[in-house]
């Protein structure tokens, strides 16, 4: 699995969003709502490749939600939480399908509390944030 985003739940996600794209030049790459609430989520990228997930909750401090990594294919999400219960993570929300995001997604927890989202996109998911070789060196990066 290779790393893909960060969430951070936000009390005011129209503010924050507003913040991050003035800031920093993110873009919206897709919303949605998050599946075991129906809280608004909105997710953020750069041409690099970098995401931010937006939450939105009733905190009124910005709070880290999840770190999030990438499975190749929708049946690996399955795999990898098995391994990871394997490893004495436990799932807190099993693997199911995001609409939205147009990919399958486990979250887990460990026993000091992180929580790890492990997703698989399809290929044609707004949010896969996919970019070329050329891409990267014309963004002045290897």
């Amino acid at each position: 699995m290779r790393f893909d985003h960060v969430a951070i739940e936000v009390g005011d996600i129209d503010k924050t969003m507003q913040n991050l794209q003035e800031a920093t030049g993110l873009q919206i790459l897709r919303q949605g709502s998050r599946y075991s609430t129906g809280q608004r989520i909105v997710m953020l990228g750069d041409e690099t490749g970098v995401k931010i997930e937006l939450i939105e909750s009733d905190l009124t401090r910005p709070t880290f939600a999840h770190v999030a990594f990438r499975a190749d294919e929708p049946a690996s999400v399955d795999l990898a939480a098995g391994s990871m219960v394997g490893a004495g993570w436990v799932v807190k929300t099993p693997p199911h399908e995001l609409p939205d995001a147009k990919a399958r997604s486990a979250l887990l927890v460990n026993e000091g509390g992180l929580h790890v989202q492990v997703i698989a996109y399809s290929g044609d998911s707004p949010d896969a944030g996919e970019r070329s070789d050329d891409s990267r060196m014309s963004a002045g990066g290897r």
